[in-house]
């Protein structure tokens, strides 16, 4: 008795094992989430809306926003590998291509106003000769501070550039700099310690528009992935200019910044899929409203200071084919 109960249980496990193996019920494992780097920027905030109103969920896919002072400083860690992409100054990207493969899909912002501040002693953009200036050197940031320069007949050898982040400026002077370039909320904060501004440009943010970038390797292995995250994406930016107050409160509760302080940073322009389409259709193009146009400017500028030797193919590194 015992051994027929033995082989009628041994007949229904082996029945149950081939039944498995045939119908391949293994379940396949959910993809890794997205991880997206974001900082302090008006623009940047689309991501946090798009995670909080489960638009990404909407299409299908997971993503995780990994938040960084300053955009440079995830450069690092996008070319190892442990970030799959970000929001980048068009210079940002150009200067991480030379450390990975990357593809531009999407420009996500413009705009803003860029102001350096600096201690009472100094009045004008003259008075900085000889001076300490704290900016994010080797992005955007230096970029404008060599414009600012220029508009004086002066450049980087008559100042010294230091180091320090945006929201390092207004408690670094005047121990650590006499000047710093920021925006806001830090301007506000700048001012509110008794600094002034010496120098304000919003002109010049249309020449470093921030973009939705990936690593080449994750394009090529989750396109429908990144097709997925430019359609939530795109959900997001018409979501914050139709509910503009209910995306203000999103974004305060999401970066603890207060809705008075989230107003301080002005107007900037967040573009939709058919504003890209704008911007991607002339190639090379011949002013700012291409962005063709910008990627060159940015590396001529990157290649005159020796930034970059080897720049990249700049039809390679933007890629407007998931925007359709």
């Amino acid at each position: 008795m015992n051994r027929k109960s033995n082989l009628i249980r041994f007949s229904f496990v082996l029945l149950f094992c081939l039944l498995a193996a045939c119908s391949g019920s293994t379940p396949t494992p959910a993809p890794q989430p997205l991880k997206v780097e974001w900082t302090t920027w008006q623009g940047d905030y689309t991501l946090l809306v798009a995670n909080a109103m489960g638009f990404f969920q909407q299409h299908g896919i997971s993503v995780e926003p990994v938040k960084y002072e300053s955009a440079s400083q995830s450069i690092p860690d996008l070319a190892a590998g442990e970030l799959d992409g970000g929001l980048y100054t068009m210079s940002d990207v150009l200067l991480a291509s030379n450390l990975a493969d990357l593809k531009g899909v999407m420009v996500s912002d413009n705009g803003g106003v860029y102001s350096v501040v600096a201690s009472t002693d100094i009045g004008t953009v003259r008075d900085l000769r000889g001076k300490r200036i704290g900016l994010n050197l080797h992005t955007a940031s230096e970029m404008f501070v060599s414009y600012m320069l220029k508009s004086e007949s002066m450049n980087a050898s008559n100042v010294e550039y230091v180091e320090v982040s945006p929201e390092q400026v207004p408690t670094s002077i005047p121990d650590t700099i006499d000047a710093g370039l920021v925006w806001e909320p830090y301007t506000s904060q700048a001012l509110q310690m008794g600094t002034r501004i010496v120098y304000q440009s919003s002109k010049y943010s249309t020449l470093t528009p921030k973009m939705i970038v990936f690593r080449k390797s994750v394009v090529e292995q989750r396109p429908e992935d990144i097709r997925a995250f430019i359609q939530a994406w795109n959900d997001a930016v018409n979501y914050r200019l139709s509910h503009p107050q209910e995306s203000l409160s999103i974004i305060s509760k999401a970066t603890s910044l207060t809705p008075s302080e989230l107003k301080l940073a002005g107007e900037i322009t967040i573009y939709t899929i058919d504003d890209n389409s704008r911007l991607f259709a002339d190639n090379p193009g011949t002013d700012a409203s291409s962005i063709y146009f910008i990627a060159r400017f940015n590396s001529d500028f990157l290649i005159n200071i020796g930034y970059i030797t080897n720049p990249p193919n700049i039809d390679e590194l933007l890629d407007p084919s998931f925007l359709q």
